[in-house]
Order: C-alpha cells, then sequence, then structure tokens
C-alpha cells in the first residue's frame, strides 16, 4: 500500500480561475496555513489525490472546489460549511490540524475563457463574474466517503 503523503484537510479549486485563486488564498491565510490548497489542473500532487478521493465519483470534480478531510470530501455549499466549521478552531489556534507550507501552486493571475463553463459561470474579478460563481457554488453541493485503502 502506498503511504499517505497528504496533509488533511485540503482545498481541491480551479486554479485557471483568479477568483478562485484568490477564494483559494484566503482560506489559506484564515486557515492560519492549516488547509493545504491544491489547485485542480497542473499539479502532480492534486492528481494523485484526485485519483485516491474520486475514483469511485461518476461527475466531473473539476466543476466544484473541494473540500477534502480524510476519508470524506465535501463540495461548494457543503464544502464551504465544512470550511466555516472548521475555521474558528483554526483562527483560534486550538484546532488539531498542523500547518503546512504550499507545495506546488500554480495560481492563476488570469483566466482561461476558452472553456464553456468560464463563459457561463463566470471567471475573473469583475462583480459579474464573482456574482455568477457565487450562486453556482450555492447552488451547487456535494459530498462523499473515500478510502485510502485499495
Amino acid at each position: 500500500m502506498q503511504q499517505n503523503t497528504f496533509h488533511y484537510p485540503t482545498l481541491i479549486y480551479d486554479n485557471y480561475c483568479s477568483s478562485c485563486s484568490k477564494f483559494a488564498m484566503a482560506i489559506y491565510i484564515l486557515s492560519r496555513k492549516r488547509i493545504e490548497i491544491m489547485g485542480h489542473f497542473d499539479t502532480e500532487r492534486s492528481t494523485q489525490l484526485k485519483k485516491m478521493v474520486f475514483k469511485d465519483y461518476s461527475k466531473d470534480p473539476t466543476r466544484m472546489f473541494w473540500y477534502v478531510k480524510e476519508g470524506s470530501a465535501f463540495a461548494s455549499r457543503s464544502g464551504l460549511i465544512e470550511i466555516l466549521k472548521d475555521l474558528p478552531q483554526m483562527i483560534l489556534g486550538t484546532s488539531k490540524y498542523d500547518k503546512v507550507a504550499l507545495i506546488d501552486q500554480k495560481c492563476s493571475k488570469a483566466c482561461y475563457i476558452g472553456n464553456n463553463f468560464y463563459s457561463r459561470y463566470g471567471c475573473g474579478d469583475d462583480p459579474k463574474s464573482i456574482s455568477k460563481r457565487i450562486r453556482y457554488l450555492l447552488k451547487n453541493s456535494d459530498s462523499l466517503h473515500w478510502s485510502i485503502q485499495e
């Protein structure tokens, strides 16, 4: 069995979207560096983690951000609720989670608009795009249980 080299909790976000990248970085800072952040795209670590977490997930996991804990993963609205539950202890320094350094980050400074998803649900820092992303986040939700064992 492969040794688990991941830090939990981890936020997997759309690193092609600048507003999503800013959201992830804000969560990392607010959590006092206790929530690791990984982009959906372009990182070997996120690919490995997604293979473990989403191996039995039939939908496209890149359509939402995911808050991954050991054994559970929460997307969009349910992910936001879980983050809000964990943040107070992290801010107060009473959390059971350790600090983590950022590894292999490729945050977007601009949006990749060639994808129909971005034009439909917003990508960017303008109020209209942020509003579209927030509406998408609040309307969609998902969760799953996963195991490290194969």
